[in-house]
């Protein structure tokens, strides 16, 4: 019930965005690392992550992929997220919205790995970090067989020189 709730939230800001109502201002073409935790299954999370290009002027396209360990198990998964961004020009610092497919690989220390498919919802606070840089928090809940909860802390590098430009 929970995840349902957390998924109609997301769902209606986005299709308000999409009407117009807020405007996707944000980072295009940055990379970064991050890292955190995960719950279910219980582990120690870093990665990669990016924010390349718009879509219809109204999301950027964002992918990620992260490497959790612990809870007697690796996994490695792979994020594929349309990003809304929801904070004015020029801004030091804005909130997103997104979410997308997302692929985990799953290799347990004992037994067989295993590659599972579903999907993601995100959301998450980017703050300018000096002049070029952007630190960012982000939270995901996985809807499907992909880890069911993540919260991370990371840097994008390259991202406040792009809005700007906008």
């Amino acid at each position: 019930m929970k995840r349902t709730a957390i998924l109609v939230t997301i769902l209606t800001v986005l299709a308000l965005a999409g009407n117009g109502l807020t405007q996707p201002y944000g980072p295009t073409n940055s990379f970064g690392v991050r890292a955190g935790f995960g719950i279910d299954p219980d582990q120690f999370v870093f990665g990669g992550q990016a924010v390349l290009g718009q879509v219809l002027k109204v999301a950027r396209f964002s992918p990620s992929v992260d490497v959790g360990f612990g809870d007697d198990l690796t996994t490695v998964v792979g994020n594929v997220d349309l990003r809304v961004h929801l904070s004015p020009p020029r801004a030091a610092a804005g909130l997103y919205v997104g979410g997308g497919p997302s692929l985990a690989w799953i290799d347990p220390d004992i037994g067989d790995s295993d590659t599972e498919i579903g999907f993601s919802a995100a959301g998450g606070l980017m703050a300018a970090m000096g002049q070029s840089n952007m630190y960012t928090l982000e939270a995901r809940v996985g809807l499907g067989d992909v880890p069911d909860f993540r919260l991370t802390v990371g840097i994008l590098f390259g991202a406040v020189e792009d809005i700007d430009d906008e």
